[in-house]
């Protein structure tokens, strides 16, 4: 085998299946899960481009400076996990990239508004959910392939 096979094969088991099998099979729950933890970032897009102000505002407030910079990665980040936890592509890393978007979710209204853990007060547990949530996407994405 060449050393391009071989590094191609290894990138394909690194990446894992680039769609999920049965993605749409709402007998499975945690696909109706996945696809709800995706369709989720469509308020939050929507948000920051027709509410670019509020945004920018937020994200300065929050220490993400150069705003419009950070409001742009925020919008490639969440429009690249609505996709693909939408329609399950390279679940293993979608997972980790949404948790990790709500970590800095997380830091940002922990910057703004304090330590708070309620969500209808500003807190943090329904980005902590989302990130846990998409954390088990990723687990289980990746147990999948182990077994296969």
């Amino acid at each position: 085998m060449s050393v391009t096979a071989t590094q191609s094969s290894t990138l394909k088991s690194l990446l894992g299946p680039a769609v999920a099998p049965r993605p749409f099979d709402l007998a499975q729950p945690l696909n109706v899960i996945r696809i709800v933890a995706g369709l989720f970032y469509l308020p939050h897009i929507l948000f920051k481009v027709f509410g670019m102000a509020g945004a920018l505002g937020f994200f300065a407030k929050a220490g993400l400076v150069p705003a419009p910079f950070f409001v742009g990665l925020a919008l490639v980040v969440e429009t690249i996990a609505c996709v693909a936890l939408t329609f399950g592509l390279y679940l293993r890393w979608t997972g980790l990239l949404s948790a990790g978007c709500m970590a800095v979710a997380a830091y940002a209204v922990f910057a703004t508004k304090g330590a708070g853990w309620l969500w209808n007060l500003g807190g943090v547990e329904y980005l902590t959910m989302w990130a846990v949530i998409s954390l088990a996407i990723a687990y289980n994405a990746w147990k999948q392939a182990a077994r296969a």
